[in-house]
């Protein structure tokens, strides 16, 4: 391909903790001549973060811009683009049949970025509403759907069926994992369409080192990292169950706790951090945010116990970075599992309590099933290179 014709790439971002892995991946696409890069971030991103949990270095957090979205509006701008926004989720409309207005929302509003653009090629990470929404846009517009993570198992509260969904509207695909790949695969798609590219997650951790011991203390010197989404229960529910987490934390030492995604029955545990980071502000200490190589770099401090929640960051970062987790519930489901992960069933705090009793014995040996690094410039370069007659628009189911 000429450099004078590169390949337009859409990266679509929804979510803070999406940002994380695309970033690296968006960094390897503007490395490219032979690509040109623009960014739509939306969903998520735009929702107005609740009141009373700062950011990391800004205690007086409360301004009406979004904190999420900051780092991918930074991020863009300071390579001389622009973010095209698009509207998905509205604040106070919470559950899943409000989820479902939102994919409505967020499809009219990405057909009308997309016509616009006329991208080569629209990249899409995992299983939320936003990647669904854009997947279903290119693929019916015409447009080539790059998947970043496909083929994993993650049961959530809709995930599943999306990431699967997504699979079979993707062109091309970028599993993490070989059993992924494999997943793929027996959903009828061409393997040659399938490029086995590991996890942008891990990219780049090595190279992050812990925070000092002053950087800690300014998140109050934490021995255990809180972090847990909603899995569509109720608000009350998912309260009581992250309230029991939080306080058996509390217990046995220092807890950073960070704010939930936007899933429905977030709004019951962000009210769950808030009551307890009152009650016990000498242990607990809340924040909406913590940018991620900071997050990562505060994981690996030594005085750092376990990550404990249902975040795939347990499951993926930290199975790379050797930190213990302790996953609970069935939000990550069937996704693979390093020897860092311990698996507690929602509501068993007898087992949760064993669990961290033991934390002193469990050693993580830092193996992992999502290759050694690198997924980025792989993504970057098979989207810059790859055949688009063997990656066409018609497909045709392989099973």
């Amino acid at each position: 391909m000429s450099s004078a014709t590169p390949r337009r790439i859409a990266v679509v971002t929804g979510t803070r903790a999406e940002w994380g892995l695309l970033s690296p991946v968006c960094d390897e696409i503007v490395a490219r001549r032979d690509l040109s890069l623009e960014v739509c971030a939306g969903g998520a991103h735009l929702l107005e973060p609740p009141r009373g949990l700062p950011r990391h270095g800004d205690p007086t957090f409360g301004s009406s811009t979004h904190l999420l979205f900051e780092p991918t509006i930074i991020w863009v701008e300071s390579c001389g683009h622009r973010v095209h926004r698009f509207e998905m989720q509205r604040a106070g409309e919470t559950g899943r049949v409000a989820d479902a207005a939102a994919l409505g929302r967020g499809v009219s509003a990405l057909a009308a970025i997309f016509e616009r653009l006329a991208p080569d090629v629209v990249v899409v990470l995992g299983d939320r509403i936003e990647a669904f929404a854009a997947a279903s846009v290119a693929s019916i517009g015409g447009i080539r759907v790059a998947h970043i993570h496909g083929g994993d198992r993650a049961e959530g509260v809709a995930d599943e069926a999306m990431r699967h969904a997504i699979t079979k509207l993707a062109h091309i695909h970028f599993p993490a994992s070989k059993e992924s790949a494999a997943r793929v695969a027996r959903l009828g798609e061409d393997s040659a369409r399938i490029h086995l590219v590991g996890s942008p997650a891990v990219d780049g951790l090595s190279s992050i080192a812990p925070v000092t011991t002053n950087q800690h203390a300014e998140v109050g010197a934490p021995d255990f990292v809180f972090l847990m989404h909603p899995v569509g229960r109720p608000d009350a529910e998912e309260e009581r169950e992250a309230y029991a987490v939080l306080e058996a934390l509390a217990a046995r030492g220092r807890v950073l706790a960070l704010a939930p995604n936007s899933d429905p029955g977030r709004v019951g545990i962000a009210r769950a951090i808030e009551i307890v980071a009152e009650r016990r502000r000498d242990r607990v200490r809340a924040f909406m945010h913590i940018e991620r190589q900071l997050f990562i770099a505060h994981l690996k401090h030594p005085s750092v116990r376990a990550i404990v929640g249902n975040s795939s960051a347990g499951l993926i970062e930290c199975a790379a970075a050797g930190v213990r987790a302790i996953n609970i519930g069935t939000r990550q489901g069937g996704r693979e599992r390093a020897d860092n992960v311990r698996d507690v069933v929602s509501g068993d705090h007898t087992a949760l309590a064993r669990e961290l009793d033991a934390l002193d014995s469990w050693r993580p040996s830092g193996a992992h099933p999502y290759l050694a690094g690198g997924a980025s410039r792989r993504i970057a370069e098979i989207l810059a290179t790859c055949d688009f007659g063997v990656h066409g628009l018609t497909k045709r189911c392989t099973h």
